[in-house]
């Protein structure tokens, strides 16, 4: 699609044109993409029909269903799982997954289902949908019977999460209802598209190590997304990651039933992508994969267009009158990170670890980006990404004023480490010509604060003048050095939270 061709006028995002080309390109229209997924399943069970005559009946029994039905029951995630766990089991003889019995009666329920049209197991034993059309999936209750699916389903997520289920009240799946209609108003066809490929919505609770995690989702439990209970407040956030996890379901989806990745990409050596906006921990949870980064890459550049769309056509406040003001990830952070990603996994040691597959996908994304984002920030630039991640922390640290937890030691770092990163800013600035004066101002104004305050507000005022200072949007100095020494910086100081907060 050219500007040429789009129905909006100049300088308008194409909205109508982009919604219908992401929905029907093949690798984003949902009917393709499952028919590839369903295909691969098929193959599972016939490499173990000789010897589990059990997995040769589910293929007569998908043979005989209907769409819809054999549509819900591939999708299902104990399902998969079941088919996934027996295939390793019969083929390389170990124990995996839930025990071969429960796998095998799983199979025969399936085998009723579809003979009964029943679509689904989760969903069949559950009440609570989505959304209400069929292509919407169902709402996890907690407090629903027991049986051998739903009891599989917990043995799941215990062995791959270890969080702790909640029931959604009427409220929060009112909300829930909200965020999709949302979805559905700026962007009707990605929506039926994307989210299509989650067959089910698990809400968890915010405690122990999953209190600050806003989503989840995990290849080897496809088919299931998992969204913290606090998104279930505002119907922008929850519309940000509905879409952002069901946009990892169609990946997901789409690397079962192609060749994305080459077969080792999960070896020990394998090359790391630094998510430069995410704060470090002791796991270098911040250095990703490159399926990791091309599912990051493939929820920004749709993010980006939905955020963008959402605040274009809300001149006449048609959207914040219905769901409230915009609360969400805002269109240039989501552009300025698909954007260093795309120039990540363009670097040759990223490439290779992509197969045919994945190299179309990225040529497909980097075509949706250059429309979405016509005015690019410098190439290679990088400083924005990390004074994100600088924001965040001093937000992080602010947080915990109140917190009688933190001790001493935490608490005595924090006036050194503000005093560093004021005297570095104030060196880059006078490296690039540019007048501390207002900036000194800035930071003095704060000294009366209480030390956690002070540290998010100093902060703010470094990133937000460092940006500003910038001569191109995002790069402080042509040769780079001045920007390595605000990366410094920031990795400096990331490095003494993690250890003080032993993250």
């Amino acid at each position: 699609m050219t500007q040429a061709t789009s129905t909006a006028s100049p300088g308008a995002l194409p909205v109508d044109e982009l919604d219908e080309l992401l929905a029907k390109h093949p690798f984003g229209d949902s009917d393709y993409v499952t028919s590839r997924l369903h295909a691969c399943y098929r193959r599972r069970l016939e490499s173990i029909g000789d010897r589990l005559p059990l997995a040769r009946e589910v293929l007569d029994a998908l043979d005989r269903a209907d769409a819809q039905t054999r549509y819900r029951i591939v999708g299902d995630t104990v399902f998969r799982c079941a088919v996934q766990y027996l295939h390793v089991q019969i083929e390389d003889e170990i124990p995996y997954g839930i025990p071969s019995e429960h796998c095998r009666e799983i199979l025969r329920r399936a085998i009723r289902n579809l003979d009964a049209g029943v679509p689904g197991l989760l969903g069949p034993e559950l009440s609570d949908h989505l959304g209400t059309a069929s292509h919407y999936g169902w709402v996890w209750r907690d407090d629903g019977p027991e049986t051998v699916v739903t009891d599989a389903f917990r043995d799941i997520v215990a062995a791959h999460y270890g969080l702790t289920l909640h029931t959604p009240g009427d409220d929060e799946l009112a909300m829930v209802a909200k965020a999709v209609r949302l979805l559905e108003e700026v962007l009707p066809k990605v929506t039926r598209s994307v989210l299509s490929h989650t067959h089910l919505l698990a809400v968890f609770a915010p405690v122990g190590q999953w209190e600050a995690t806003r989503s989840s989702s995990e290849y080897k439990v496809s088919g299931t997304i998992f969204l913290n209970q606090r998104t279930l407040c505002n119907p922008w956030a929850l519309a940000e990651h509905l879409l952002h996890e069901s946009l990892h379901q169609q990946l997901y989806d789409l690397r079962a039933g192609h060749t994305l990745l080459v077969p080792d990409f999960a070896r020990a050596d394998r090359p790391l992508v630094h998510s430069l906006w995410n704060m470090p921990d002791s796991t270098r949870g911040n250095h990703w994969d490159v399926h990791r980064a091309l599912a990051a890459y493939h929820v920004y550049v749709y993010l980006a267009l939905f955020t963008r769309a959402a605040r274009e056509s809300d001149g006449d406040r048609q959207y914040t009158k219905r769901y409230g003001p915009i609360e969400m990830t805002g269109p240039r952070t989501a552009l300025a990170r698909a954007r260093y990603l795309r120039e990540q996994i363009g670097r040759e040691q990223y490439r290779r670890e992509l197969g045919p597959a994945g190299h179309r996908t990225v040529d497909w994304l980097d075509t949706v980006l250059d429309v979405v984002d016509p005015d690019p920030q410098v190439e290679e630039s990088f400083v924005h990404l990390l004074l994100d991640r600088f924001w965040r922390e001093a937000s992080m640290i602010r947080s915990m004023a109140s917190d009688d937890t933190i001790d001493a030691e935490v608490r005595s770092l924090i006036p050194g480490l503000l005093a560093d990163e004021v005297q570095c800013a104030r060196s880059a600035l006078t490296a690039i010509g540019h007048d501390p004066t207002s900036f000194d101002q800035a930071v003095e104004t704060s000294e009366a604060q209480e030390p956690f305050e002070r540290f998010a507000s100093v902060r703010k005022v470094i990133a937000q003048t460092l940006l500003d200072a910038c001569p191109r949007r995002y790069e402080l100095s042509p040769a780079r050095d001045v920007d390595e020494g605000v990366r410094d910086m920031v990795e400096r100081s990331s490095a003494v939270l993690m250890k003080a907060l032993d993250r």
